[in-house]
């Protein structure tokens, strides 16, 4: 963390900033960078131009978090992010993961500036949210500059004893369900999204490549925690068969296999639980939805997705004897199947 700091100050500098680097605490490195020599980095400042961000070494994944950015001058804001993104490449890998929260106004093409720049750096994994400020501070550029704004984490949660404690219990579970625990995170950043005009808080995501991320929530129990795991695990076991099923011929042996679960079929089961209802009741496609199609961009939901993901919590939650329809359960046994034989 001590040469990507040091080489990111330099870049900063070479800018002719004012810039102040030091630890925070064990597992961080804060870094701010001004036009002012009193370092004023606030989003909506008027009287200089400035950068903060974090080197968090103790998140899961470690991640380079922009907590904060303002450009009184044009170009300047992105020079900044340049300069910094330069400095990280210094030590290849070691932070992959850019966090911003962007809450600065879209720009005439529709997106807003921070997506401008994760698509120009595609080589880093981004994690770009849309939330309201707390804790540790955001990011807002005037609309003059047009950048977007950084993450706003509170630091502190990622290195309390409950939070160390929940990331443990997290990778203990994930190497009980045989699951590398190295793909499996705890982010002490909240997630929310809308959906059916409400909003809800996410409990964990997925990722095709394998990755699970689950948001750290102080009140979730580690039964509930096993059974968001187990959830989002089997939308990793869905995603893998179904790109294998995929990128198979239509008289592959998946396709022989998966034959008879026809959309009108599992359309006239439903769901298995209130949550994958409500992605039935929610689906607009013109025809049902059929197993392994790319269900969220037919009909802006994901009814088998979310229901075999319920089968594998309820089953989780409640044991191989749970009373649950004999149809969902017999397509979740042979996508798992199929899911270990694919492993081999």
């Amino acid at each position: 963390m001590r040469a990507i700091a040091e080489a990111i100050s330099d870049n900063l500098a070479a800018l002719g900033l004012f810039v102040d680097s030091r630890p925070y605490g064990r597992s961080f490195f804060e870094i701010k960078a001004s036009t002012s020599p009193k370092l004023i980095t606030t989003p909506d400042g008027t009287k200089a131009s400035g950068i903060a961000l974090l080197l968090a070494g103790a998140y899961e994944p470690p991640s380079l978090v922009f907590e904060q950015i303002n450009s009184l001058r044009r170009g300047l804001g992105r020079a900044m992010v340049e300069a910094v993104l330069a400095g990280a490449k210094a030590r290849p890998d070691a932070f992959r993961r850019l966090r911003v929260n962007d809450l600065s106004p879209r720009l005439p093409d529709g997106r807003r500036w921070w997506e401008h720049v994760a698509a120009a750096h595609p080589e880093f994994d981004w994690f770009i949210t849309h939330e309201e400020p707390f804790g540790h501070g955001s990011v807002f550029v005037p609309p003059m500059q047009a950048p977007d704004p950084a993450p706003t984490v509170r630091v502190d949660i990622a290195d309390s004893p409950e939070f160390l404690k929940k990331r443990q219990t997290l990778e203990t579970l994930a190497r009980a369900f045989g699951y590398d625990a190295t793909k499996v995170t705890l982010s002490p950043q909240s997630k929310t999204f809308d959906y059916l005009g409400q909003s809800f808080t996410s409990e964990g995501q997925s990722f095709p490549d394998g990755r699970i991320e689950i948001y750290y929530d102080p009140d979730m129990s580690d039964a509930r925690l096993g059974c968001c795991l187990a959830h989002e695990l089997q939308h990793v076991r869905y995603f893998a068969v179904r790109d294998a099923y995929r990128a198979e011929p239509p008289d592959g042996s998946l396709h022989q296999r998966f034959a008879k679960y026809a959309p009108e079929r599992l359309a006239a089961q439903r769901g298995v639980s209130n949550y994958s209802n409500e992605h039935w009741d929610a689906w607009k496609g013109d025809a049902p939805p059929k197993l392994f199609a790319q269900e969220l961009e037919t009909g802006e939901s994901e009814p088998i997705n979310e229901t075999i993901a319920e089968v594998a919590k309820a089953l989780y939650n409640w044991g191989p004897d749970v009373r649950i329809n004999p149809l969902w359960k017999e397509l979740h046994d042979a996508i798992n199947e199929e899911y270990a034989a694919l492993q081999e």
